[in-house]
């Protein structure tokens, strides 16, 4: 039994297990602010009136990062293209702001904070089923992962992943009420959010034992899962009553989702874009790849897309069924969501399936790699390569 002058060899075992991925964080963390600010340079060349300012934070303005540097200055506005964007992360930056006074510099420090606290709950969720070896390799994975470039970009990922992720990780204590909050603030991040109800309620039936008169009898547990979509609810009333844009329209499925579950406004980013059932789009989308004549990063996300499917696929023994339930979910959604035929049917398809997090779990139990710090780094290279994409604007992150 240790003394007060002993460390627990336990808890200096599980310290030592989190300082891997932890450093890995750290490593893709720090990598990434050169590799953006020098691919920024690359693209416009060195210029006399090249501030420090703009060689740090010039590259992060791209895409969405845009819409949520828009929502910290002003807010929403009625009408705005940002009604359609969640607003638990900039509303977090904007506290953040109030100090910094750098909208994109506090996008991200709090996805950077939120990055650093996913490495650490992810590779907590995955120890829960499996040794710390398979732990790490899962975390390594995920986090080396080319798309995973999100988390440490002013978007949405990191802190989505985190609340997702503690949603899990709380249902597989037993803590139900916690992991619907968490859900409930994933849903206030992002849409996909509302999927997390799906493995909450089955680990709840799970911990009922699959019986029915006990599930019942345990409504505290199983009302957890009604504060999940509460989260999402939250969001539709502000619209609705902030900003005046919610005006239900139930003449069919696909008006009631632009018109109450995701602001019209998402059409300004792609008037085309349609959810329809995955095989549909994907029918619809391989057509349109077949005939050829699309942007590179259209061909770029179809492969990326590909492999994240078939990793579920080979994984899929090893994941828990709640964990197979919430990430068949995000596949199917993300395979739904069809973007027009002119420049790419599945823009940011990857970036859309990376929330299947779970799958990482499932690749690293099934397969033991032999050189896995050869694959880590062609990993991490190939996503300084879609850093750089990114920074570019030559593939929609």
């Amino acid at each position: 039994m240790p003394t007060l002058n002993e460390p627990n060899s336990k808890d200096s075992n599980k310290v030592a297990s989190l300082r891997t991925p932890v450093t890995l964080w750290l490593a893709l963390r720090l990598l990434s602010l050169p590799v953006a600010s020098l691919a920024l340079l690359y693209d416009k060349g060195w210029r006399s009136d090249l501030s420090v300012r703009t060689f740090l934070f010039a590259p992060w303005y791209s895409y969405d990062a845009e819409y949520y540097v828009r929502i910290v200055k002003y807010g929403y506005q009625a009408g705005e293209i940002t009604s359609g964007f969640h607003p638990l992360y900039p509303w977090t930056a904007k506290i953040l702001d109030a100090l910094l006074h750098e909208p994109i510099l506090s996008l991200l420090v709090v996805s950077s904070v939120s990055g650093l606290l996913l490495t650490l709950t992810f590779y907590q969720l995955a120890i829960k089923d499996h040794g710390p070896e398979i732990a790490g390799t899962a975390t390594a994975l995920f986090l080396c992962w080319p798309v995973t470039v999100a988390v440490f970009a002013p978007y949405t990922e990191a802190l989505f992943l985190l609340f997702s992720v503690c949603c899990l990780l709380a249902a597989r204590k037993g803590h139900y009420l916690v992991a619907g909050f968490a859900g409930a603030l994933a849903a206030l991040t992002r849409q996909q959010g509302i999927f997390l109800t799906l493995p909450l309620a089955w680990e709840i039936w799970e911990s009922s034992d699959r019986n029915w008169r006990t599930f019942i009898q345990q409504w505290r547990r199983w009302s957890a899962t009604l504060i999940v979509p509460a989260g999402y609810a939250l969001w539709i009333a502000y619209r609705a009553l902030a900003i005046n844009d919610v005006k239900p329209d139930f003449s069919s499925a696909q008006r009631f989702i632009y018109s109450v579950m995701i602001s019209p406004s998402h059409y300004q980013v792609f008037p085309d874009q349609q959810f329809l059932p995955p095989w549909t789009a994907l029918w619809k989308a391989t057509r349109i790849l077949w005939h050829g004549g699309l942007h590179f990063s259209a061909y770029g996300d179809a492969l990326l897309g590909a492999v994240f499917v078939t990793m579920l696929i080979f994984g899929w023994r090893h994941l828990r069924t709640s964990y197979r339930i919430y990430s068949v979910a995000i596949v199917l959604v993300g395979l739904s969501y069809h973007t027009g035929s002119l420049v790419n049917p599945y823009t940011a398809l990857p970036r859309h399936l990376l929330l299947a997090f779970p799958i990482f779990i499932g690749v690293a139990a099934r397969y033991k790699f032999q050189r896995l710090r050869f694959v880590l780094f062609m990993l991490a290279l190939c996503q300084s390569l879609f850093l750089c994409c990114f920074v570019w604007r030559t593939w929609v992150l």
